[in-house]
């Protein structure tokens, strides 16, 4: 089935429950000069009054966007995957009525994969993320087996049984899910982390230690901390090498152009250094450049083996930990190969790079490096860069990977997360790249539409997204789950699970809290209007359960009861959410939930994003 075609079959489905007269609408994709010059932009045109006319895209992605937006103007929402997440009104052949131009409101709309996932979660959210604007999927590693893993193995929830899964079925799944991202003509980015330990010759897949014994050939590699070249941690991932080594730097480019090669299905190839920080080579050699500049010689020598090879793929570079500091010496030759990905990454998520001030300029200190959290510290690395790179640039962001665990209420985080999208342009970023698990609609699936929602549509107001969503989700109990999801956000505030804030009072607002939820679900609705209202509902009551239990423990602990006491308090409340992962597996990642909510009741900072 070519792209068109699956256009068309969309449309004559949706169609036929919307309205039972037929309509005559033609599906064309009419390229144009830009289509061919500029492979991530899109414009679509609908034209069709009383179900009689035409939509247009310039590519097949921009058809199929197009599709989903003429729906999207009919009255369709898509909440989240499958029947259980989908609006669809019933019209008169006369309102299917709709003159349209659409140009999305940002080139870069993606997801990325993680968290803990099945085949099933992740075909579901790329079968999803068009309908709500999202032109793009990037799937992590080779293979993403780590992620596949995390779920088949039910590591964490003993009421699970564990299943067999290895690489092979993975790298199985991979195919399929690229097959899905082809068929509607998404734009593929591909890798990021592993070149350096696949450089090496070590596991690349994850973050697992290695034992391996390693010969001199790779020690020589590895970059010389304290006087010794060892795997960092042990983790072949997390490790840098020797980037002053010619060989090394050949190496590494030799990698991804092999790969390019063989994967010419890619749009995007993301190379990545080792995934850790304070882990630069301190070698005589090393220290005549910064990591950054080493890090343009490899990219511009990536350059040169695709441009040999005659392969166009994109290679998206990332700005991350110590490649924060600009480089001071080299630079990008053909910045047209290239995308700049800006990862914040210990960026809190209650205040916006739009509210936040810029703060003074970081010093940095070869491997004993700080980072900060407030997002206003990042925008000076971010403008330092845009001083030396001129090309194409996104945001890589992390509101819906920890956070989302931390939000109780989930209306802070969709309203940071709007804010955001509306400041992109502000800061010269094309796009956003969410970095995010894939069952991200617990406690409160207004982030993850709305993000899809803002990026697409630059008109739409925060407002207006909210009404859309919580009107369709929870029809005539729309009223009483703002009131609840709010009632959450006050009583159990982000800032303070986030341990950005503390204090007594929050710990007495926290207990008024207790009351307050257990009332709302004394109140929770019996009638269900619809098979979406009733899911809706019931991933509302979870959330209120856990939170509850969550809060019971934090009282405990405030109240200074016997570690006894609050291991009982919470293994009570953990069996519940085991129990019920399952039938909310599509919505919830337990992966994460469970490391979370655990480093929040214990006070331990589980996450990378847990508040200094």
């Amino acid at each position: 089935m070519t792209t068109t075609e699956f256009c068309r079959r969309e449309l004559d489905r949706y169609l036929s429950m919307i309205c039972p007269e037929k309509t005559e609408i033609e599906l064309r994709v009419l390229p144009d000069e830009s289509s061919s010059a500029d492979r991530f932009f899109e414009y679509g045109e609908i034209r069709v009054e009383k179900g009689k006319g035409a939509i247009t895209g310039n590519r097949p992605r921009a058809l199929l966007l197009t599709v989903y937006e003429f729906l999207h103007c009919l009255g369709c929402v898509f909440l989240r995957p499958g029947k259980g997440g989908e609006v669809i009104p019933k019209r008169g052949i006369g309102e299917v009525t709709v003159f349209a131009d659409f140009t999305p409101a940002n080139r870069h709309r993606g997801i990325t994969i993680e968290g803990a996932v099945s085949l099933e979660n992740v075909l579901n959210i790329v079968d999803w993320a068009a309908k709500v604007g999202f032109n793009s999927y990037y799937i992590q590693f080779r293979t993403a087996y780590e992620f596949f893993k995390r779920w088949y193995t039910h590591s964490s929830n003993p009421l699970l049984e564990k299943e067999t899964f290895g690489g092979d079925q993975s790298e199985e799944y991979v195919e399929k899910i690229v097959a899905e991202i082809k068929l509607r003509d998404m734009i593929y980015h591909a890798v990021g982390h592993g070149w350096t330990a696949e450089c090496l010759g070590l596991p690349s897949n994850g973050w697992s230690g290695s034992e391996a014994e390693l010969s001199s050939e790779q020690k020589e590699m590895i970059a010389e901390i304290g006087g010794e070249r060892k795997l960092f941690k042990g983790i072949p991932l997390n490790t840098q090498l020797c980037y002053s080594e010619e060989s090394v730097r050949e190496k590494l480019a030799e990698e991804v152009a092999v790969y390019a090669e063989n994967h010419l299905e890619t749009d995007v190839i993301h190379f990545w250094l080792a995934d850790d920080y304070n882990n630069v080579c301190e070698c005589s050699q090393c220290a005549k450049k910064s990591l950054s500049d080493w890090y343009v010689m490899i990219l511009n020598r990536i350059d040169e083996k695709l441009t040999e090879r005659h392969i166009d793929t994109k290679i998206c570079f990332l700005v991350y930990f110590e490649l924060y500091w600009a480089p001071t010496t080299e630079r990008i030759v053909h910045e047209d190969r290239f995308i700049m990905m800006f990862a914040p990454l210990f960026r809190s998520y209650t205040t916006s790079f739009g509210n936040s001030r810029i703060d003074k300029k970081i010093e940095y200190k070869k491997n004993k490096t700080e980072y900060p959290t407030n997002p206003g510290a990042y925008l000076n690395f971010w403008q330092d860069w845009k001083k030396i790179f001129h090309g194409d640039t996104f945001d890589f962001d992390y509101h819906l990977m920890w956070d989302i665990n931390r939000d109780f209420g989930g209306e802070t985080l969709a309203k940071v997360l709007f804010d955001d999208v509306r400041s992109l342009k502000k800061f010269g970023m094309n796009g956003f790249m969410s970095c995010q698990l894939q069952r991200a609609f617990y406690p409160n699936g207004l982030p993850f539409y709305l993000l899809g929602r803002a990026l697409a549509d630059g008109s739409e107001t925060l407002d207006d997204i909210r009404k859309t969503y919580y009107s369709a989700a929870f029809g005539k109990y729309a009223t009483f789950a703002e009131e609840a999801y709010g009632m959450l956000e006050k009583y159990v505030p982000f800032s303070y699970v986030r341990e950005e804030t503390s204090g007594k009072k929050y710990i007495s607002l926290i207990e008024t809290g207790r009351e307050k939820i257990k009332e709302k679900l004394k109140e929770m609705p019996e009638e269900k209007d619809s098979e979406v209202v009733s899911v809706s509902l019931s991933i509302l009551e979870f959330a209120l359960k856990n939170t509850l239990g969550i809060v019971e423990c934090l009282i405990t602990k405030a109240n200074g009861a016997e570690p006894d006491f609050l291991e009982k308090e919470e293994s009570k409340r953990m069996d519940f959410f085991n129990r019920n992962e399952r039938k909310f597996q599509p919505y919830v990642d337990g992966f994460y939930f469970r490391m979370i909510t655990e480093g929040i009741v214990n006070s331990k900072k589980t996450g990378i994003y847990a508040g200094d």
